[in-house]
C-alpha cells in the first residue's frame, strides 16, 4: 500500500523501522508470542498474545525512547530530555536516558500509578506528578523543554519514536508469518503507528483492529466524526490510554485501522483478572484492552475475524493493590 502524502513526517518508513530493530536486537531480546490455549478454544481461532509487558520496563514503550535517545548527539543527550507520560512512556524514556547517561525529568499525571512513578525515580530520572490529568502534564512538559532549551520526547508522535513501536509488528511477522488479524492497543496512536507503518507496507492482508477503553476514546469517537473530537479526562483502568490525540494521531488512525472499538471499565477490569487466572499474567488496563475485546466477542458469540489472531497485551505496570481487587471481584470459578 502506498502511504498517503499526509502522512510524510509522521509515520516512519520501513527501512526506518528495520534500521531501528538492527539497533533494538544488541539491547533487548524479542518479547514472547504465545498460543492462547484458552482464547483459542473460546473463539474458535488460533489466538496468540504478543507479551510486552515482558519488556525490561514492563511495556512496549521503551522501545520507541531508546531508539529516539539512541538516534540523538551526544549533545542533545548531555542537555537532557523531558517528556510527558500516563507512565509507561516515562519509563521507558527514564531507562533508555539511564542507559546513555542523559539527564531526565518526566511529568506525570498525580493520579498516575504508583508503581510508575516509583519505577521512573528508581532509575534516576526526577518526577513531576504536578499536573492535574495527562493533557495537563504535556504542557508542563512541553514549557519546561522550551525553557531550558531540552528535547522533548512525545508519547505517541515522532518518526524515531514509531519507528521503535514498530519493531513490534516485525517481530510478530518473523514469529507468525501467517498471522491475519492484529490487535493493537490504542491511545494516542504511537503503538497504532509504528506497527501499521509495518503491516500496511508488507502484509495488507493483516486486519488491524484498534481496542480501548469508553472513557480514552479519543480515537474512535474522533474517527467517526472525521475530525479531532475531545473528550473528557475521566479516571480508568486503562489510564495508559487517556488523553486527547491531534489531527496527525487521527491521520495515524484514519490509514492504520480497519477497526476500532470501545470496551467498558468492567470488560476491562474482567480481562486482567482473565489473564490473571488463565494465562498467569500480570496485565494493566491499556494492555488488557485487546483481550477485553476478545472476552466480549466471545460472550456475544461473534465472528473474531480470520485467525491466526495476534493480540498485543502492551504492560504489566498495575498498582498491586488495584490488581488485586480485580482478582477477588472476577475470581477464576473454572476450578483450575
Amino acid at each position: 500500500m502506498t502511504q498517503s502524502p499526509l502522512l510524510r513526517g509522521i509515520l516512519p518508513t520501513l527501512e526506518s523501522v528495520q534500521l531501528a530493530a538492527q539497533t533494538l536486537r544488541n539491547v533487548f531480546e524479542p518479547t514472547p508470542l504465545r498460543h492462547s490455549e484458552a482464547l483459542t478454544a473460546l473463539l474458535g481461532v488460533p489466538v496468540y498474545l504478543k507479551l510486552e509487558e515482558a519488556q525490561v520496563t514492563g511495556s512496549f514503550k521503551v522501545r520507541g525512547a531508546y531508539t529516539v535517545l539512541q538516534r540523538m548527539s551526544a549533545m542533545e543527550r548531555e542537555r537532557g530530555v523531558v517528556a510527558s507520560s500516563a507512565g509507561n512512556h516515562g519509563l521507558g524514556v527514564a531507562w533508555a536516558a539511564h542507559h546513555f547517561g542523559a539527564p531526565a525529568t518526566l511529568y506525570v499525571p498525580q493520579h498516575a500509578p504508583q508503581v510508575k512513578k516509583d519505577g521512573i525515580a528508581a532509575l534516576g530520572a526526577t518526577v513531576n506528578d504536578s499536573a492535574d490529568d495527562y493533557d495537563h502534564a504535556m504542557v508542563l512538559a512541553k514549557a519546561h523543554a522550551e525553557r531550558e532549551g531540552m528535547r522533548f520526547i512525545n508519547p505517541c508522535l515522532g518518526e524515531d519514536l514509531l519507528a521503535g513501536q514498530g519493531t513490534v509488528a516485525l517481530e510478530i511477522l518473523a514469529q507468525l508469518p501467517a498471522v491475519r488479524t492484529v490487535l493493537v492497543c490504542v491511545g494516542g496512536g504511537g503503538l497504532l503507528g509504528g506497527v501499521g507503518s509495518v503491516l500496511r507496507r508488507t502484509s495488507p492482508e493483516v486486519r488491524i483492529v484498534g481496542a480501548q477503553s469508553e472513557r480514552t476514546a479519543a480515537m474512535s469517537r474522533s474517527l467517526a466524526a472525521g475530525h479531532v473530537v475531545e473528550i473528557e479526562s475521566e479516571r480508568t483502568l486503562a489510564d495508559g490510554l487517556a488523553g486527547q490525540i491531534d489531527d496527525d494521531a487521527l491521520r495515524i488512525g484514519q490509514h492504520c485501522l480497519d477497526q476500532i472499538v470501545a470496551l467498558t471499565e468492567d470488560r476491562i477490569g474482567e480481562a486482567i483478572a482473565w489473564l490473571a487466572h488463565h494465562e498467569q499474567l500480570t496485565v494493566e488496563g491499556a494492555g488488557a484492552v485487546t483481550v477485553a475485546h476478545l472476552l466480549d466477542v466471545a460472550s456475544a458469540n461473534q465472528s473474531p475475524g480470520a485467525g491466526p489472531i495476534v493480540a498485543i497485551v502492551s504492560g504489566r505496570n498495575i498498582d498491586p493493590s488495584r490488581r488485586a481487587a480485580l482478582l477477588e471481584r472476577w475470581p477464576d470459578t473454572t476450578g483450575r
